[in-house]
């Protein structure tokens, strides 16, 4: 049985806006009805001890507007697992002092450039046949736009703007033999509650897994 680790938001790493230990648990559950053993953690003591046994680590976390004192653990942390990586919603953020998180995940959150409207309706638009037919499934949630996301990513889901532009919510990414996938999806249970956000966790994971 594959073991996931999911590092939660909540202990060492928490912020003001997001049910970290509510939407891990329900990010946990749709990984074990998939058939995955799950364990999550919300400190780094515990991610440390426990990630070189891990087959995926989901990072589901976040830090607040300001580069966090435990950022260089968390990094160094991070750069010691060689395996798959998979990053929900606002960890993109983490991390905004190193490069090497960028570059493993192949995007991130800018600050005073990506944004989001408030948390609304949201549908996406898929760009890889992949995921085609969740361009059908609606849900509310946190539109995040103006990412930075790599050209040597795979864009799979967007959303449009009022304006028309596309913004890139979910990818995959390949960076020196290591899988990484992320989804801006997930801000809080009624996001979870759609199809949509826990699909693209499935769909993602198994990509991560193949």
């Amino acid at each position: 049985m594959r073991r996931v680790l999911v590092f939660s938001g909540g202990a060492d790493y928490a912020d003001p806006w997001h049910p970290f230990a509510e939407t891990s648990a329900i990010v946990a559950e749709v990984l074990r009805e998939d058939g995955s053993d799950v364990t999550v953690v919300d400190t780094l003591d515990d991610l440390a001890a426990r990630i070189d046994a891990a087959d995926l680590v989901v990072i589901n976390a976040g830090g607040g507007t300001a580069p966090h004192p435990l950022d260089a653990r968390l990094a160094e942390i991070i750069a010691g697992y060689r395996g798959p990586l998979l990053v929900l919603h606002v960890a993109a953020t983490l991390l905004p002092e190193h490069a090497a998180w960028e570059a493993r995940l192949g995007g991130r959150w800018v600050r005073d450039v990506t944004f989001h409207p408030e948390r609304g309706p949201l549908r996406v638009r898929a760009l890889s046949a992949s995921v085609a037919d969740l361009a059908d499934l609606d849900t509310v949630d946190e539109a995040y736009s103006a990412l930075r996301v790599s050209p040597e990513a795979d864009v799979l889901l967007v959303h449009d703007d009022a304006d028309g532009v596309a913004h890139p919510i979910a990818w995959t990414h390949e960076s020196d033999g290591c899988r990484a996938a992320y989804s801006a999806l997930g801000h809080d249970a009624e996001a979870y509650a759609s199809p949509l956000a826990p699909e693209v966790v499935r769909r993602l994971s198994r990509w991560l897994l193949a």
